[in-house]
Order: structure tokens, then sequence, then C-alpha cells
């Protein structure tokens, strides 16, 4: 039987006790019909899984913590990923895929060829929709970390933030750059320690993938770009849509660091 899995924020949680919100209560009297003293998994999104059991079923379901079956950190090397904002829902799908990738961090991104801007009374209902698919898809796909969805940010703005990155990599459709494949091999060499226990005794190192709109940067976003330290690549002769690219991206970078 498939587990039951419910996530609950850590102020939701105390001691062992844990209080679901009002969707994941719904979810679990309403949908999936569980009574008092069912089994379920709980997670809090920051690495943490608990076995217990229902307690109550009033607005906000109650849960006895039992055992804490995991208590995972975040890989040493980690991969983070800025999207160019598309149109329509296909953002919807990045964030969903991206999530079932085990991107920790996701920049929305706002270029000067993008298909969609973020802006107005609707902005924040979108986010938190975006928010809400992070979560369901952590839950489906048992993730134990929900990755930060930041706010949506500019360009410029984004290579400010360069050096808290160990790389940049911005794929571009410039044939005469290098492959992708060929950069992470030498990101690889530059960030990767020499053992295993040095890697878990340093901080975290994030890399950070910038995935273009379906025009492509602009040449003074490229120009910046470059002044930031960021690597342009190249990642094949195919014109791959955005929210292709993404995917491949990050799964390419994931692969090279056995993440």
């Amino acid at each position: 039987m498939r587990e039951k899995r419910f996530f609950v924020r850590s102020q939701d949680i105390e001691k062992n006790a844990a209080l679901l919100s009002s969707e994941e209560s719904h979810h679990l009297k309403d949908v999936l019909r569980l009574k008092k003293g069912d089994s379920v998994i709980i997670f809090n999104g920051e690495g943490q899984e608990f076995e217990g059991k229902v307690t109550s079923l009033s607005n906000r379901v109650g849960v006895l913590l039992e055992k804490k079956r995991r208590n995972r950190s975040k890989d040493p090397i980690s991969v983070c990923l800025a999207q160019s904002l598309p149109k329509k829902k296909k953002m919807d799908f990045i964030i969903a895929k991206a999530c079932e990738l085990g991107v920790i961090e996701i920049f929305p991104l706002e270029t000067e060829r993008a298909s969609f801007k973020l802006t107005g009374p609707g902005s924040e209902r979108v986010q938190q929709r975006w928010q809400k698919i992070a979560v369901q898809t952590c839950k489906q796909s048992r993730l134990d970390w929900i990755p930060e969805l930041h706010e949506p940010i500019k360009f410029k703005d984004l290579l400010q933030k360069a050096k808290e990155f160990q790389a940049v990599l911005i794929p571009h459709t410039d044939p005469n750059l290098p492959k992708l494949s060929d950069v992470i091999t030498a990101v690889k060499n530059k960030v990767m320690p020499r053992n295993s226990l040095e890697l878990k005794s340093q901080p975290m190192r994030k890399i950070l993938l910038v995935i273009g709109p379906e025009g492509g940067f602009s040449e003074k976003e490229i120009l910046l770009a470059k002044e930031k330290g960021a690597y342009l690549v190249h990642l094949g002769d195919l014109i791959l849509k955005t929210e292709t690219a993404s995917i491949v991206g990050v799964a390419l970078v994931k692969y090279a660091f056995n993440l």
C-alpha cells in the first residue's frame, strides 16, 4: 500500500505533535478518507520525515509523531535554477520538473525578451500557486527538501549574486561556445574537494543554471554575463524550448556531479 505523506511546516510541529494545514487536512479527511489511528508520514520540507498516527479530525488534523524516520541534510554540492519567465503556465511545468530533479533554489527571472512579466495584483496569487506546485511535487516524489522559491528577479540583479555560487552556467545558442559537458568538467575539477571527508566538512557549494527566454538573451545581457564571470555554454545543435532546456541542463549538471 502506498504511504500517505503530508507536508507540515516546522512551526506547526511542537515536540511530538503536528498540526496539518487546512488544505492538507482536507486531503487527509475528504479525499483519502483517513480516520483516527491511521498511520501517516509527515515531512517538514527541511530534511526531516516522521512516522505518525492521526489523533484528531478537526478543521486542522492533528498527528502524533511516533518516530523520526529521516533527517537528511542538503547535498554538499547542489543545483539552483534561474528560469526566464515563459508565457502562460509553462512555469508551472518547469517548477514541478525542477523539484523532481532535486533543485534547491528557483529564481523566476525577468529578462529583456521574456514572454511574461509577473506584475500587478495577480502576481502574489501566481507565486502562491508555484509554491503549492513545489510542495505537491515534493510530496509525490518523496523529496525531503522543498526548494526555496525566490521572488522574481531581474537578470542584472541575479548576476550581482554570482559570488554566492561556485559557478554560473548560461546556455546560449552560439555554436562557437564551449559545450556544456566540457565546461562542467572544468567546473567540477575546480570546485570538488580532494576526498569525501573534505567535501562533507565544507559549506554547501551551489551551481546556478540560468535558462533564457525562447527569444534568447539580448547582446547586452550576454556582455553583462561575461563581465560577471558566468560560463556561457552551448547545449548542442538542436534548438530547445525554454522548458526543455531547463530540464536537460539540470539533469546534465546533476549527472556530472553524481547527484
